[in-house]
């Protein structure tokens, strides 16, 4: 071998080493990088069997005001003069399994029901937060937490909203889960403590029409698992 070939041999074979140490590197830099990511989990909190006590829903009447109705297949969000109706409902997040660590970031959570019936037209339906105990066997009209104030409490402090109604352009025109229904930031602050969870209370945003306008969900005394309410949580922990 000449002087001239050994010298670039020479040179390649260092060039060579150069690079798997480079390269070496940088898969080092990428599993250390690959390490420190966390998946995201999913909790699905469903009302299954129809006696589970993780889900609690409840339907209150304002004609019927001392009425409990927590035990029926259907609840209805309704609005019309003195017949209105608003649904209650709280999901347990000890159902998670795992169970969701308090120092969690809550990237979604989303409130489905099962819609079965819709109004005319196409209404809004407000979901709020409630702030005060309430029982699946003895909430009624005179008694939820947000009292019997119509249109109360206001829309401006509602947590998310969805449309729903007959009209083809409608979010929510067929049965089916509905969409919307965002609820993120209610289940961060149970989560990390801020907040106690009492679940929510859903009401039309237009309170005391002249025309029933109803929409009508599946409870969980219906025993339909593929209708049963259900809460999804997306989250990451912290590594």
């Amino acid at each position: 071998m000449s002087a001239n070939h050994a010298m670039a041999l020479g040179a390649l074979l260092i060039g060579l080493g150069a690079g798997l140490s480079a390269s070496g590197g940088f898969a080092a830099s990428l599993t250390a990088s690959s390490e420190a990511l966390t998946p995201y989990r999913t909790c699905v909190v469903t009302a299954t069997p129809s006696s589970t006590t993780l889900v609690i829903d409840a339907v209150v009447g304002q004609s019927n005001p001392n009425t409990n109705y927590g035990s029926i297949n259907t609840m209805e969000v309704t609005s019309q003069t003195t017949s209105n109706r608003r649904v209650h409902i709280r999901f347990d997040l000890s159902g998670c399994t795992p169970a969701i660590p308090s120092g969690a970031t809550i990237r979604l959570a989303t409130l489905r029901l099962y819609a079965t019936g819709f109004p005319n037209g196409c209404r809004t339906v407000d979901i709020f937060r409630v702030t005060a105990s309430w029982t699946e066997t003895g909430v009624t009209w005179l008694t939820q937490p947000f009292g019997v104030t119509l249109n109360n409490p206001p829309t401006g402090q509602r947590s998310d909203s969805y449309n729903i109604g007959t009209s083809g352009s409608c979010e929510n025109a067929t049965a089916g889960y509905i969409s919307g229904a965002d609820v993120t930031s209610d289940v961060a602050a149970f989560i990390a403590g801020t907040a106690t969870n009492y679940g929510w209370m859903l009401r039309d945003d237009s309170e005391g029409s002249g025309s029933a306008r109803t929409s009508t969900y599946s409870t969980k005394n219906l025993g339909t698992l593929a209708e049963a309410p259900q809460l999804v949580v997306t989250y990451v922990t912290v590594p």
